[in-house]
């Protein structure tokens, strides 16, 4: 599974169970991303979304996505296997944050593979850096 996640600049998610920030045009970018298969999400994360062929909505999205196809993890657990690649996007702010991204990378074994910077609806800069099992 590919795994997508947003963070601040500290890596925090979540702030009293909310997400810290979202951004119109970054949805259209996921969905552009994962237009060739599945988006898996839960509900909570379904609701910043337009309906789309793509996503699949389930309380259980982690443990049924398969081989190739996108989780976009807000308010669960980050799994520790099955992940082939990771899409980190970066805001450049600093939220309070009390849920963080704490998956160790490298430890893990992967390899930042590209960064590239974009504008969104409402933050001038968020970051997409994407990371593949070496």
């Amino acid at each position: 599974m590919k795994i997508i996640v947003c963070v601040d600049k500290k890596n925090g998610m979540l702030f009293n169970s909310r997400r810290q920030s979202q951004d119109s045009l970054l949805r259209e970018r996921i969905l552009e991303l994962s237009k060739s298969s599945k988006l898996w999400m839960n509900n909570y994360s379904a609701k910043q979304f337009d309906s789309s062929p793509e996503i699949q909505v389930s309380d259980t999205f982690i443990q049924q996505a398969g081989v190739g196809e996108f989780c976009f993890i807000e308010n669960s657990e980050i799994p520790t296997e099955s992940i082939e690649e990771i899409i980190l996007y970066k805001w450049n702010r600093t939220y309070p944050a009390d849920v963080f991204f704490d998956f160790d990378l490298k430890k893990n074994g992967f390899k930042k593979i590209s960064s590239n910077d974009f504008a969104g609806s409402s933050h001038e800069k968020i970051t997409e850096e994407i990371y593949i099992k070496k």
